[in-house]
């Protein structure tokens, strides 16, 4: 009785329709209608876009009777999903969760707790998974004929597909935990983790796609055949599924099964020790003399959203990433500059030049530096703070835009210099890709902190929600992107009849009309929507 009271109150603080949009949607129906058209419109481009990789595969392997190893791409790409989902969630969920303090002196055994928690965190995993492998399992059963019993097992099969990650992953995080909860900076071992992964996998799918096939994920395959070869799971699943084995079947339910009820009842203490050490701070045994330094208001904000930034992982994770890869790709150019155009075009199916390919990568690595797009929700309950301040409402945003420019472009300039020294680029078009991410970076945090305006999220438990789940952390990566493709076909219709370079120079132009135009808007609406807000 008690874990579903529990159950219950998680589940709705975690999957309410408005704590995903950041508002009531009965008090605001005409907002909440036009950010669910957003934001189903994005699943359908997702679904579509990735849908037709894997249908294309399907078809290939299908001719050469081997649509079997499709089930090997579904269970690989989801385990990795999983694994991703875990690292971001099992320490806010399990190790550190905010409601500790309150639920622990109750009259209710730690396994409830903790049992309520891990459900939550699991449906959380399989809604992204089951997301991530329709259009994989369309396109099997496309192509192999559909029959119910199949796809029942299918899907009794796919349930299993995060347990391991799911142990293996907490146990890293409860390591990590342990090991820094005495250290003053335990955000960067965290950080450090997420982004060794990520970039693990990025580094493996470059190597891996590069050989010139029209699909990328066709040069997965012999990687694949190897991992299912040293990983049993992925055997008894591609069994189960495709020859309706119950010995495959109970193997691959009932080893699960019990790993996790395994993992539940010897993570228990472990969860408890860890909440309890989380509420102890580490100080300094050695005091420093404090420095008065002189700021600007502006100046001043953007240093406090920078201490934000740092002290929250998940922040500094997804917000962070897109400097750090053009920096990386940028030092990649200067080993790999002959085969970049030619991976370029394996890997989208696009014969492009280096200039355009440039704008590309830097253009969308700059689109992922949204931090004004949740700097406002990250206040949460402490926006009365900031809104009880004798400081204008414009000069907050300024701050926090002024923080995100910092973060974006020093990183966009780096890029672009390494990419013009290693192609090489000519100095106008040098200087003319210079004046694109300016005005790129600028549109963007300017959009960033419009969208935030309207869409804030101020009541959160952990702050993935805000980063990686809010809507206005949507909105600004398909606004921005939206923004990109204009600029494209800008780009295109002008290049038929003059220059690459002026093609840049009107993109430039266009993306300084729409800030100026969000600047003005921010100067006369900024006040009278940040006086509404409520926390």
């Amino acid at each position: 009785m008690m874990f579903r009271r529990l159950l219950s109150v998680f589940s709705k603080e975690n999957f309410g329709f408005s704590r995903i949009l950041g508002f009531d949607p009965k008090k605001q129906k005409g907002k909440a209608i036009g950010i669910s058209i957003a934001i189903l419109y994005g699943l359908v481009a997702f679904l579509g876009s990735f849908g037709y990789m894997f249908f294309d595969l399907g078809e290939v392997l299908n001719s050469i009777g081997a649509l079997d190893i499709l089930l090997v791409y579904a269970f690989i790409y989801t385990t990795v999903l999983s694994i991703m989902f875990v690292l971001f969630r099992a320490n806010g969920y399990l190790f550190h969760y905010r409601d500790y303090q309150i639920l622990q002196p109750l009259p209710i055994p730690s396994r409830t707790i903790i049992g309520a928690k891990l459900v939550v965190m699991l449906t959380f995993i399989y809604v992204s998974l089951f997301l991530f492998l329709s259009p994989i399992a369309f396109s099997y059963f496309y192509h192999g004929g559909f029959d119910v019993l199949t796809f029942i097992i299918f899907l009794l099969s796919a349930f299993a597909i995060p347990i391991i990650p799911l142990v293996i992953f907490s146990f890293i995080s409860l390591l990590v935990s342990r090991l820094t909860a005495k250290m003053r900076h335990t955000n960067i071992i965290s950080v450090v983790l997420l982004f060794i992964v990520f970039l693990g996998i990025m580094y493996l799918s470059f190597s891996l796609n590069f050989s010139g096939n029209a699909n990328p994920l066709l040069n997965q395959q012999d990687f694949m055949d190897h991992i299912r070869g040293i990983y049993p799971p992925i055997g008894w699943f591609v069994g189960a599924v495709s020859n309706h084995s119950i010995i495959d079947l109970l193997l691959l339910l009932l080893s699960n099964a019990a790993i996790l009820i395994l993992f539940v009842l010897a993570i228990q203490k472990m969860i408890v020790s860890t909440n309890q050490r989380g509420l102890s701070k580490v100080t300094r045994k050695i005091a420093k003399v404090a420095v008065a330094k002189r700021r600007t208001l502006i100046q001043s904000i953007a240093v406090k959203e920078a201490r934000t930034f740092v002290n929250t992982p998940i922040y500094i994770f997804n917000i962070g990433f897109g400097p750090i890869i053009m920096v990386i790709l940028g030092v990649a150019s200067i080993f790999f500059a002959d085969t970049i155009q030619t991976y370029f075009a394996a890997e989208f199916g696009l014969n492009i030049g280096m200039e355009l390919i440039i704008l590309i990568l830097i253009g969308f690595s700059l689109s992922m530096v949204y931090s004004t797009a949740v700097s406002l929700s990250l206040e949460g309950k402490n926006f009365w703070i900031l809104k009880s301040l004798p400081i204008p409402a414009k000069t907050v945003l300024y701050g926090k835009m002024l923080f995100n420019v910092y973060l974006g472009l020093p990183a966009a300039f780096i890029a672009t210099l390494l990419f013009s020294y290693s192609i090489p680029l000519s100095f106008i078009t040098t200087l003319m890709i210079l004046v694109f991410v300016t005005s790129l970076s600028l549109m963007v945090t300017v959009f960033g902190s419009i969208i935030n305006l309207f869409v804030p999220k101020f009541d959160f438990r952990n702050p993935v929600e805000v980063v990686k789940q809010s809507a206005g952390a949507f909105l600004v990566l398909f606004g921005s992107w939206i923004i990109l493709v204009l600029d494209g076909f800008l780009f295109y219709q002008v290049t038929k009849t003059l220059s690459n370079e002026v093609g840049i120079l009107l993109m430039s132009l266009l993306n300084l009309i729409l800030f100026s135009i969000m600047v003005i808007f921010i100067e006369k609406k900024a006040e009278t929507l940040f006086m509404k807000f409520e926390v």
